[in-house]
């Protein structure tokens, strides 16, 4: 059957739109899968309906994306190499004649480099600060917040979050998060947006 005879529906196009994104990048977990899209229904709330997230032992989770994936793959939309996915070409071809909006594209592929090059733990405290209605089930978070401080230092470092959203990772108030930065001699001000 080719890809062309085959009609996907938005939560498909969605996920393919996320693996395919930044030029077929691997997408190196389904970890990143869940967050990119969890992301997206934050920012999109029309997608809302389309993926709903439950509470989970790694944060935000969806089954449907899970469902999704696995039939993906089966019909060889989808490589898998280990934890990582990537189209295949059967993918590629069908996702080069998807056309998604604009803005929908610019995101995903901002979420996509936000999350992609980031540690699970990095991916899930930054969701837990932020999203905290979604640690009540988690089964990382009391050891994650111990190591808070050093992912807030490690994604400031690499201008993935600024001053302010690294301060609220590190759980610290703003003049003893400055204090640290100036001992652990990190620069946040000319690179603050």
């Amino acid at each position: 059957m080719q890809s062309k005879e085959i009609e996907l529906n938005d939560e498909e196009k969605l996920i393919l739109y996320s693996i395919g994104a930044m030029g077929n990048t691997p997408l190196r977990s389904k970890v990143k899968l869940q967050k990119i899209l969890f992301l997206l229904s934050n920012v999109f709330p029309d997608f809302k309906d389309l993926l709903t997230f439950e509470k989970h032992l790694l944060g935000p989770f969806s089954t449907k994306i899970e469902d999704i994936l696995d039939d993906l793959i089966k019909l060889d939309f989808v490589d898998v190499d280990g934890s990582q996915f990537r189209l295949s070409n059967k993918g590629l071809d069908y996702y080069r004649m998807l056309k998604p909006k604009e803005e929908l594209r610019v995101v995903i592929e901002d979420f996509k480099s936000f999350l992609n090059d980031m540690t699970d733990d990095q991916i899930l405290t930054f969701i837990y600060v932020f999203y905290p209605e979604y640690i009540a089930e988690s089964a990382k978070w009391d050891d994650l917040k111990r190591g808070r401080i050093g992912v807030a230092l490690t994604l400031l470092r690499r201008r993935k979050v600024n001053f302010l959203k690294a301060m609220e990772i590190a759980g610290m108030a703003q003049t003893d998060f400055e204090k640290l930065l100036i001992k652990k001699n990190i620069k946040w001000k000319e690179y603050d947006y």
